[in-house]
C-alpha cells in the first residue's frame, strides 16, 4: 500500500478519503484502581504496564492505539492531599515540570511508540481536571457523591482548582506529543451524573479548564479527540461538546443512542470514532467471528467511511479476545472504501 497506517490515521482524522478504514480497541491492563493511581511511583510496575501494552500490539497488530494511562490517572496533587472541605482545594498545585509523574509518563509512553516503529498512530489517555478530581474521591476515598456536594457548595473553588490542574495537562500533553511521538491526547470527559448539578453550573465552572486544556494542546498539534465517556451507562449531552477544540469525537453510541453518522453531523462533519458495544453483552465480546465482521460491515454501510474510525464505546473487558479486533480490521480493510 503507498501509504502505512500512521499516515492514513491522520488522513481520516483530516476528513481526507483513504484507501482503508482502521479499527482500534483498547483495554486497561491494572485490575488493582489504587495501583492505577499511584503505580507511578514504582517503577517496576511502570515496566510491566509498558511490556503489556507492547505485547498488546504484538499480539493484535492494530490499525492504531489509544494509549491507556494506567499507573499514571491522577495528578500527584490531586493524589497526594485531603480534601475534607471545598476550602482544602486550594492545596491543589502545580508541580515542577520534571516532577516523576511527567517524566516518568513521557518515557513510558514513549517506550510503547518507539515499539510501533512508525507504522501505527496513537492517542494517549488524559483524565480531564474533573474527572480526575472525581476519579480521586470515588477511588481513594470511596466517595462518588463528594465531588457534587464541594460543586454545590463552593463551585468557584471547584473552578480555581480545575485552572490549576490543566495547567500542568497542558505541560504533560505538551511533552508528551513533542518527545514520546504520540499523535494525540485522548481526553476523558463526562457531566456531572447528578440532577442537581444545572448545565449552567457545569458550563461556568467545569467546562472552562476543559476548553482551554483542548485549545492550547490542539496548538502544539491538532490531532487530538475528545471522549465523551459514557462508562457503565453514563448519559451526556453530546451537543454540549460541540464547540470543544478538538479534531475528532468519541462518545458512547450505545449508551447516548446516537449513531456515528448522527454524531458527525451533529459536530460539524468532524471526524468521529465508536461504533462497537464495549460490554459483555455486546457482539464485539460474545460475537462469532462472522457476527463481528457483519457488525462491521454494517457500521460502516450505514455510517460512512470517510472520516471514521472504529472502536468500542469505551474501554473493553480484561479477557476479551484479542482475535476479535482483528477480525474487525480484516472486515473493515476488506471492503471497498473508496468515496
Amino acid at each position: 500500500m503507498a501509504e502505512n497506517k500512521h499516515q492514513i490515521l491522520l488522513d481520516t482524522l483530516d476528513n481526507k478519503p483513504t484507501d482503508q478504514v482502521l479499527a482500534g480497541f483498547w483495554h486497561h491492563y491494572l485490575s488493582d484502581e489504587k495501583k492505577q493511581v499511584l503505580g507511578y511511583r514504582d517503577q517496576a510496575v511502570i515496566d510491566d504496564i509498558v511490556a503489556r501494552q507492547q505485547h498488546f500490539y504484538d499480539r493484535y497488530q492494530p490499525d492504531f492505539t489509544k494509549i491507556m494511562s494506567d499507573g499514571f490517572f491522577l495528578h500527584p496533587s490531586v493524589i497526594d492531599n485531603t480534601f475534607e472541605t471545598p476550602e482544602d482545594l486550594k492545596k491543589i498545585q502545580r508541580i515542577d515540570a520534571n516532577d516523576p509523574w511527567i517524566t516518568r509518563q513521557v518515557a513510558a509512553i514513549k517506550a510503547i511508540v518507539d515499539h510501533y516503529k512508525g507504522e501505527i498512530g496513537s492517542f494517549y489517555n488524559i483524565f480531564s481536571p474533573w474527572y480526575q478530581l472525581r476519579l480521586r474521591f470515588e477511588i481513594l476515598e470511596q466517595d462518588p457523591k463528594k465531588i457534587y456536594r464541594f460543586l454545590r457548595e463552593a463551585p468557584q473553588a471547584i473552578a480555581d482548582a480545575f485552572d490549576i490542574l490543566a495547567d500542568d495537562l497542558i505541560v504533560l500533553s505538551t511533552k508528551l506529543i513533542q518527545q514520546s511521538g504520540i499523535d494525540g491526547i485522548y481526553l476523558c470527559v463526562q457531566q456531572p451524573q447528578d440532577s442537581v448539578i444545572s448545565t449552567k453550573t457545569w458550563q461556568q465552572f467545569v467546562q472552562p479548564s476543559e476548553v482551554k486544556l483542548l485549545g492550547a494542546v490542539q496548538d502544539v498539534h491538532d490531532y487530538n479527540m475528545i471522549h465523551i465517556c459514557g462508562f457503565e451507562g453514563k448519559r451526556n449531552r453530546l451537543g454540549d461538546y460541540k464547540n470543544y477544540p478538538v479534531k475528532a469525537f468519541h462518545w458512547a453510541s450505545y449508551v447516548e443512542e446516537v449513531s456515528l453518522n448522527e454524531g458527525k453531523k451533529l459536530f460539524d462533519g468532524r471526524a468521529v470514532m465508536g461504533g462497537f458495544e464495549n460490554t459483555e453483552n455486546g457482539v464485539f465480546y460474545k460475537g462469532s467471528k462472522e457476527e463481528i465482521q457483519t457488525e462491521t460491515k454494517r457500521l460502516l454501510e450505514e455510517n460512512g467511511r470517510q472520516g471514521i474510525l472504529i472502536s468500542g464505546d469505551c474501554s473493553i473487558p480484561f479477557d476479551t479476545d484479542d482475535a476479535h479486533a482483528a477480525w474487525v480490521s480484516e472486515a473493515a480493510n476488506g471492503l471497498n472504501v473508496g468515496n
